[in-house]
């Protein structure tokens, strides 16, 4: 199998992943929680990796419908499971260089 052949098969598993989480939405209980819970820490792994090789846009335009709730439920609860405050993340994040830049966001003024 060549490498593409396996990116091939990567993204259609990738798609087909994606396809069963929006339809479980509307069903959370399709999806078994520890199951969720090794997907969650999974995809904040490789988020992490991909964010240390200069990827900064994980999410489409409008953060691929996300809302304002979603996130701060999902943040809070990773933030919860390790025990770092809101202040020690603004302080990592001064520290680290690691925030994004008033440019950077998408809600910057377009010049």
């Amino acid at each position: 199998m060549s490498s593409s052949d396996v990116l091939d098969h990567t993204a259609e598993a990738l798609t087909r992943a994606a396809d069963v989480l929006a339809a479980a939405v509307n069903d959370p209980d399709r999806i078994p929680d520890p199951e969720l819970r090794a997907l969650i820490a999974n995809v904040v792994r490789l988020y992490a990796a991909k964010a240390e090789y200069g990827m900064r846009t994980p999410l489409p335009p409008g953060a691929g419908g996300l809302t304002v709730t979603e996130v701060m439920l999902a943040v809070t609860d990773l933030l919860h499971a390790l025990n770092v405050q809101v202040f020690e993340l603004s302080m990592w994040q001064a520290m680290s260089g690691n925030c994004i830049a008033p440019h950077q966001r998408v809600d910057a003024p377009q010049s």
